[in-house]
């Protein structure tokens, strides 16, 4: 697949069910991503079809009727997660995850983010060395679930990293 626009806005994706960790890290990075756990391949094809998204799949049945119907689709079939992940971005032409640009997206529900820079607006049960450790809060418009950054932007951080490298690496062989 070749796009020489590699936006994040221009690229929506439909995962198949045993992509959701996948799925998860790539709303994490900003791509509108439909998933469920419980979808089936019919509903992946229409969705494709008529919303116009990429679909992301580890079976070659469903990669195989995609390519026959004329609808994009992104075969993941390497070992780790990371690997399936550079194979997605580097065939969209997509060379950098730009950690500071996070969060974007809902892991959860695939809904916008909004920041929330008044904690009395923060309705939820967030532990209070979280409130008071944290300036800054992210709430879903769809399930309004809170996010900030946390201890785990470490783990996102080194992620990030290592799907750059990846991706460089395949940069520089170009």
């Amino acid at each position: 697949m070749e796009n020489t626009n590699t936006t994040k806005a221009n690229y929506s994706f439909v995962a198949d069910a045993m992509l959701g960790k996948i799925a998860r890290k790539l709303r994490m990075f900003g791509f509108d991503t439909m998933y469920d756990s419980n979808i089936e391949d019919y509903d992946i094809l229409n969705s494709s079809k008529y919303r116009k998204r990429i679909v992301l799949t580890s079976d070659k049945t469903l990669f195989n009727r995609c390519k026959k119907k004329g609808i994009d689709a992104i075969l993941t079939y390497k070992k780790t997660e990371i690997e399936n992940l550079v194979t997605i971005l580097s065939s969209l032409g997509i060379r950098f995850i730009n950690l500071q640009q996070l969060p974007y997206l809902c892991t959860c529900c695939n809904g916008l983010l909004d920041t929330i820079t008044d904690k009395s607006f923060i309705n939820h049960e967030i532990p209070i060395y979280v409130l008071n450790n944290n300036k800054t809060f992210y709430e879903c418009r769809k399930c309004s679930k809170i996010y900030w950054k946390g201890s785990h932007i470490e783990h996102i951080s080194r992620l990030i990293k290592r799907i750059n490298s990846e991706l460089s690496s395949l940069t520089n062989l170009d």
